[in-house]
């Protein structure tokens, strides 16, 4: 083959000679030179260095099919090709599919009744194949529905499985941080100063906090002020935050406030739980959806008219309230219930609350409720069973609050009142959309007439005084199958609670059981020689594992008082892990039992007993 000259082209290889510089000239007779080896590999190189720049067309596929065809190449350069030409059609094929997406959803906005641009939006344009790893065959946001129903604590697991698995299982980990500052708590502490270092290093990190709770308990001196001060310098950076609690001593006060609502003016959630009300300029925040308040009287810095200022404030978005105060200081939340924001709550809990006519009179009237807890007392019991038994069905409909998914009604001092809870009770009949029941220590002669008309319950907790094998068969036939937390108190039990657990497997989404006798507590070595004590320790766990082998389906035990999660292993291995029993001056918050359905049952959503230690909480 004849070789065109360093200065002159040869016409037959260049069609426009005048054209070409020097340069090409020059590549181009070099190339010539080359063997079949060396001009493959500068084919290769080119198309890589194209892919790179993002000019991956026709051209790039035709040298990298030319130079896959060429004989001799070797096999780790056959491999670069076609990890490069893969990649490069991949990305090609997701731009291409994302056009034609934003094709179909401008299709859709003009003609919303296009029935095949619905369809071709609603198909998964993605190929997966059966030895592609099961997080890429199934959506994320399947992966993401998973996580939502498995517990924080077997979540863990998932980070390390994969990345993409961390990925998800941070995002519901780290979504509800709790933070807990005291005098005694070193290691805690150490460990919410650390997260407060990492929030503001660490932006991605941040932005997963949705909701933050701090627990404190200092007095006032110089270690409060630091970590203070701590707290105000991190605040800002929580970007994403939309829930915020203060829990415990000090109570939340002016220059506190200011800082959370200069820093975060929309937060959707606000919770003060403390002995006072001290929180000046609350009435600042114009976003809430939710509101919380644990305050004793009115001796804080606070005047109680704040609480409805509140209210007012937030009439077009406050949807959930609580409050509660306590049964031996005197206290009256009248004037908060002249608000207006009343008539629109969907959820309300009043809690360590002495309930007023007026106030039972105004939620008479909230006809929106879906949730309400009633704990505490009635100043007029008497009223308020007339309030309750007033309630009739006409054409199916309920006329005192129709919509109602979840009750709670604990009385404090009316134990004995026999006519009030028949009242509640025919309240509580043919309310199919029932869904959380806990009616604290109403008779069982009475609780079982209305159970098996509550057809969608899905958490229960009754209180059987007297538990034997006939109560027991009774309570497993009234609730439905697909329960899936269940709470039973009894004082006197024929035989030990653990050994009725197996009539309770037919419930294949039972998550949380919790057996509670008044009577039952874990061995103390204070009233026993240390060899009694490990032997007793012994069949207490005993006990609990027993109930975890009989009933499958269960993540988490309550055992007359205490918390357990059950870790499942291979050839039916069950292993108890302890939860934290809840602080003195604390609202039990910040121990995950799965989610809301056992929170609720467990009473862990509301600042029920403030001042009383779990273990010394006995169910009322």
């Amino acid at each position: 083959m004849l070789r065109p000259s360093s200065r002159r082209p040869m016409a037959s290889l260049t069609p426009a000679p005048q054209l070409q510089d020097e340069l090409t000239v020059t590549v181009f007779d070099a190339v010539q030179t080359m063997s079949p080896a060396r001009k493959a590999s500068l084919l290769l190189d080119t198309s890589l260095t194209l892919i790179q720049a993002g000019q991956y067309g026709d051209k790039v596929e035709n040298y990298l099919d030319v130079f896959l065809r060429t004989p001799g190449i070797r096999d780790e350069d056959v491999s670069r090709a076609q990890l490069a030409r893969g990649n490069a059609r991949r990305l090609a094929a997701e731009r291409l599919l994302a056009q034609a997406h934003q094709d179909y959803q401008a299709v859709r906005k003009l003609d919303p009744s296009n029935r095949e641009a619905q369809a071709q939006l609603r198909r998964d344009n993605l190929i997966h194949f059966l030895n592609e790893p099961a997080y890429q065959r199934a959506p994320p946001e399947v992966w993401e529905r998973i996580a939502r129903y498995i517990p924080r604590y077997h979540l863990r697991t998932w980070l390390h499985v994969s990345s993409f698995h961390r990925e998800i299982a941070q995002r519901h980990i780290f979504h509800t941080l709790d933070l807990f500052f005291g005098d005694d708590q070193m290691d805690t502490v150490n460990k919410g100063l650390d997260l407060f270092s990492r929030v503001k290093k660490d932006p991605a990190f941040a932005k997963r906090v949705r909701t933050l709770r701090i627990h404190w308990a200092y007095e006032e001196g110089d270690i409060l002020d630091l970590m203070l001060r701590l707290f105000r310098e991190a605040l800002p950076f929580f970007t994403a935050l939309t829930e915020f609690e203060w829990i415990g001593y000090p109570e939340l006060r002016d220059e506190n406030v200011r800082e959370v609502l200069g820093s975060h003016p929309n937060l959707e959630s606000l919770g003060l739980i403390g002995w006072h009300f001290d929180a000046e300029g609350v009435s600042g925040f114009r976003n809430l959806r939710k509101f919380t308040l644990r305050a004793e009287d009115d001796d804080g810095w606070a005047d109680m008219g704040e609480v409805r200022n509140v209210l007012d404030n937030n009439e077009a978005s406050l949807r959930h309230l609580c409050l509660g105060a306590y049964l031996k200081r005197d206290h009256s939340w009248d004037r908060a219930f002249e608000s207006v924001s009343i008539k629109n709550l969907t959820h309300l809990d009043l809690v360590d609350t002495r309930i007023s006519h007026m106030v039972l009179a105004r939620i008479a009237h909230a006809h929106n409720l879906q949730s309400l807890t009633l704990h505490g007392t009635f100043e007029e019991p008497g009223s308020a069973g007339i309030v309750f038994g007033s309630d009739h069905v006409i054409d199916g409909q309920h006329t005192f609050l129709p919509h109602l998914e979840a009750f709670r009604f604990i009385l404090v001092g009316h134990d004995d009142d026999r006519t009030l809870f028949q009242s509640v009770v025919q309240f509580l009949r043919q309310r199919p959309k029932l869904r959380r029941l806990d009616v604290g220590n109403c008779a069982w002669d009475l609780m079982q007439t209305i159970l098996p008309d509550l057809t969608n319950l899905r958490v229960l907790r009754v209180r059987i005084a007297n538990l034997n094998d006939v109560s027991f068969a009774k309570l497993v036939n009234s609730i439905p199958k697909h329960v899936v937390a269940l709470h039973l108190a009894t004082v006197v039990s024929d035989r030990p609670m653990e050994e009725y657990a197996p009539l309770l497997s037919r419930f294949h989404a039972l998550a949380m059981l919790h057996l509670w006798n008044a009577r039952q507590r874990r061995p103390q070595t204070t009233v026993m020689s240390e060899k009694e004590f490990q032997v007793q320790t012994d069949l207490w766990y005993g006990c609990v594992r027993r109930i975890a082998a009989a009933v499958p389906a269960l993540d988490f035990i309550g055992w007359h008082g205490e918390h357990f999660v059950v870790v499942r292993g291979d050839a039916h291995a069950v292993d108890l892990k302890d939860l934290p029993a809840r602080r003195r001056l604390d609202c039990g918050t910040g121990v995950d039992l799965g989610g809301d359905d056992a929170a609720w049952l467990e009473r862990k959503d509301v600042p029920i007993d403030y001042e009383m230690p779990g273990l010394e909480h006995f169910d009322r």
